[in-house]
């Protein structure tokens, strides 16, 4: 693929349409004529692109960047925006795709705009441009994940370290352990907030024969049980295993949050994919984020729009920690000596982190065939 965005020109018309702040701009188009002017800086540059962006690597790790010290001579502080520039040659490909599927062009910068919302967001941060979540968005750039009213979604293959099931006649639904889960005895996964393994929890069994499934219950707030049950085959059907598809549901920092544009927005996905990639046969969603950390259960109404977002997903065991939810409700530079607790919600978190209580993310999974997003409620 030719390098399209090492003409300062091309840097600057594809920065200024997907929104780049105009900062990170003026700096992204001086790198492109740095690396024409520099030979090494140029080496240095195609590298990291043939080996980690066109070879598909980025897409399959989660890890800090690893910037080259001559990089870091040249551009100090912004030295992360070199390896941005190189990510965003995939913005003419991103481009071609989206027209290959019919995508608009209002879409592709709706969806596009979020990197300049993540740099802006650390200027805000730490006083300089950079990116600093650079494994997250090869999403964008891959043309994988899109932003569809206020949320973004890609497509994913489910883990299946939990299955479901579902019986029609009771209209229930029900998450079981799969095998070899390591469970807490109260039912939270091994090693939430890196804690030391407990001596009193159980490793999970799984069972499957012509007549039944049988395995531990996980409660819709995410707790493993120790005691098993059989889930008779005539009675329930298996709904979710490993590799069903399902939309994976980001929160995007600049999103206005509340449960009716989230319900809009996840009709609008629903319909998106089923008319541009009728491939895809999602069941539902899965998230992963603090906003699914059960303790908030305890700091907020139960009418909040974080609660009753974490209602709609049946939770399950994660080996979360305070840190995902810290970032947000704080920041990720934020020590905890230098918390300034000036609203509700902060308080609390730092309560309880002060009183050394346990808070955690978890993982959650909502299915299409429970019923209506928004409106349902899970038996125990």
């Amino acid at each position: 693929m030719e390098l399209l965005l090492l003409s300062e020109e091309v840097t600057e018309h594809y920065c200024r349409k997907i929104l780049m702040p105009e900062g990170a701009t003026a700096i992204l188009v001086q790198i492109a004529g740095a690396i024409n002017q520099d030979q090494k800086l140029y080496d240095i540059y195609e590298a990291f692109y043939r080996h980690e962006i066109e070879s598909g690597h980025w897409t399959t790790v989660w890890e800090p960047l690893t910037i080259d010290p001559y990089v870091t001579e040249v551009f100090g502080d912004e030295a992360s925006l070199f390896y941005l520039h190189a990510a965003l040659q995939r913005l003419p490909l991103a481009e071609q795709r989206y027209a290959e599927r019919g995508l608009s062009d209002a879409l592709f910068v709706e969806t596009m705009r979020d990197i300049g919302v993540w740099v802006q967001n650390a200027y805000h941060l730490v006083g300089y441009y950079a990116i600093r979540n650079f494994s997250w968005i090869w999403r964008h750039l891959e043309a994988r994940m899109f932003r569809l009213g206020s949320m973004q979604y890609i497509e994913t293959k489910f883990s299946g370290i939990v299955k479901g099931f579902y019986n029609a006649e009771q209209d229930a639904f029900l998450l079981l352990c799969g095998p070899g889960m390591e469970l807490r005895a109260n039912g939270d996964m091994q090693g939430v907030c890196q804690k030391e393994k407990t001596t009193d929890g159980f490793v999970t069994v799984y069972e499957e024969t012509e007549d039944y499934y049988r395995g531990h219950p996980v409660t819709p707030i995410g707790k493993g049980l120790r005691e098993q049950v059989t889930l008779r085959k005539d009675e329930w059907a298996k709904v979710l295993d490993k590799d069903d598809s399902l939309l994976e549901i980001h929160i995007p920092r600049d999103a206005a949050f509340d449960m009716e544009s989230v319900k809009a927005s996840y009709a609008e996905a629903k319909h998106f994919f089923a008319a541009y990639f009728p491939e895809i046969k999602c069941k539902g969603m899965v998230c992963h984020t603090w906003l699914f950390t059960p303790q908030l259960r305890d700091m907020l109404s139960s009418s909040s729009n974080i609660i009753r977002f974490q209602k709609q997903f049946y939770l399950y065991p994660t080996a979360g920690s305070v840190r995902f939810l810290w970032n947000f409700v704080f920041n990720e530079l934020t020590e905890v000596k230098d918390a300034v607790a000036d609203t509700s919600l902060r308080k609390k978190v730092l309560d309880y982190v002060q009183e050394e209580r346990e808070i955690f993310d978890m993982n959650g999974v909502f299915l299409d065939l429970c019923g209506e997003f928004g409106d349902v409620s899970y038996k125990e």
